[in-house]
């Protein structure tokens, strides 16, 4: 489905991220694991590469444009192309609205909404360089049409990058570049796990548990994938109808 296509992921040195590497790997794409935990990043490679894939690995921070630059240069440099992106990496900070503070907010906001502009956006210039247009996903989260406990700033940069892709979606359509975004809801992975217990998710989702992170992965892997050719611009929820069933037992039990 993906072969002889190269995918630079971000955060893609664990959770969602590090899913998706493998997944499109497996798939017959070379990839680019690029994560600000750089041994991490390079474990991930080297596992793909153990499995008789093609990765590198790259140390980065997407808040930073040269980083971004320096990520299609290298997927470039190796692979000589890119053809899909997935944006998956932030840091998250929780706290109370009325005491959230500066640098927690910036933090958030700049590693997540603005670095997943930037590195769109430096991804794009190469795509279109090469005139052989490409894919491009963005991981939200459903975290970005409800509200969650401490959550100003997660929640207000996963919508803005729910926005960011319809935008995209729209503007880079005709020059051959889709852009779409995966929302997943309680996934199985280190952060997931902290903010709510699996006990939990069992009984608040219609299908009876958390996502898988590799799940998310083959939907990344199919939004990139010539399967989607006639995608754009779309925010594919991915968790298991929580969002729209979760109070679906509590209207039973009223009846």
């Amino acid at each position: 489905m993906l072969a002889g296509k190269s995918i630079a992921i971000t955060g893609g040195a664990q959770g969602i991220g590090k899913a998706t590497a493998l997944v499109c790997a497996k798939l017959g794409a070379k990839v680019a694991v690029c994560d600000i935990n750089g041994p991490l990043a390079q474990s991930v490679a080297e596992s793909i590469d153990a499995l008789g894939g093609h990765a590198i690995s790259l140390e980065m921070d997407a808040s930073r444009r040269t980083d971004c630059m320096r990520m299609v240069t290298s997927t470039v440099n190796t692979f000589g192309r890119i053809d899909g992106l997935v944006c998956g990496g932030m840091r998250r900070f929780y706290e109370p609205a009325e005491t959230f503070r500066d640098e927690s907010w910036d933090t958030v906001i700049t590693q997540g909404l603005t670095g997943y502009f930037r590195c769109s956006q430096e991804a794009a210039k190469q795509m279109l360089e090469q005139q052989g247009g490409g894919a491009i996903v963005l991981i939200t989260s459903t975290a970005g049409r409800y509200a969650v406990d401490g959550g100003s700033a997660y929640c207000s940069v996963k919508a803005g990058i729910a926005g960011l892709t319809r935008q995209l979606g729209v503007e880079w359509a005709r020059q051959g570049i889709r852009t779409n975004a995966v929302a997943p809801g309680f996934t199985i992975t280190e952060g997931a796990l902290r903010r709510m217990s699996d006990e939990e998710a069992q009984a608040l989702i219609p299908i009876g548990r958390p996502a898988r992170a590799e799940e998310i992965g083959n939907v990344c892997a199919f939004l990139l994938s010539e399967m989607a050719s006639h995608i754009t611009g779309q925010e594919i929820v991915v968790d298991g109808g929580y969002s729209i069933g979760s109070n679906f037992s509590a209207g039973r039990v009223r009846k």
